[in-house]
């Protein structure tokens, strides 16, 4: 599985209800912390029904011997099925950053390159397409200055789109790591 295999199962999972309807409002109307609800929900069960055991805000989780929503103060981690051992390592890493300021997404992406991880995302929200290309720009100096060890997905909704939801709304952006630079991820 890589990131395209994963983008293509959250635009799967995102255009199913309870998701879809109340993502495409809380888009609308700009509640963001409930746009990040059920985001938070929509990346986990993506996780799951690729077969990973998923720790997230908001579902207490037992992967590990101490109960918590969250390990690591992450939203969402990925962990390998059938592992046995209580000490299990990740093996993705999700942000939900429902702040529009750009420093807030942007730590929210340093959050995630600083686990090992074999990859991470984060999920952030712009008004307007035309936000995009310098939050990218921004996103990019966060990525040079930590040089992870991982592939990385940054997925951008726009509330300009939300009409065309989910398939306009939600951009995904991939770190090519050749190029130094976030790349559109096609579908």
């Amino acid at each position: 599985m890589d990131l395209q295999d994963w983008f293509d199962a959250f635009r799967r999972q995102v255009r199913r209800n309870p998701w879809a309807d109340g993502l495409r409002e809380a888009a609308l109307t700009g509640v963001l912390g409930r746009w990040t609800a059920l985001l938070t929900d929509v990346v986990a069960k993506v996780c799951e029904e690729l077969g990973f055991r998923v720790a997230a805000r908001g579902q207490t989780s037992r992967i590990l011997p101490i109960s918590r929503q969250e390990y690591l103060g992450l939203d969402v981690l990925a962990f390998p099925a059938g592992e046995s051992s209580w000490w299990v390592r990740p093996v993705m890493a999700f942000e939900l950053e429902n702040r529009t300021r750009v420093a807030s997404i942007a730590y929210a992406l340093w959050k995630v390159c600083m686990v090992r991880v074999a990859w991470g995302g984060v999920f952030c929200y712009r008004k307007d397409p035309d936000q995009i290309g310098e939050l990218l720009r921004i996103l990019t100096e966060v990525v040079r200055a930590v040089t992870p060890s991982m592939d990385l997905l940054v997925v951008v909704g726009t509330r300009c789109r939300a009409e065309d939801f989910p398939d306009g709304f939600f951009r995904a952006y991939r770190w090519d790591e050749d190029y130094q630079r976030f790349r559109l991820l096609l579908s």
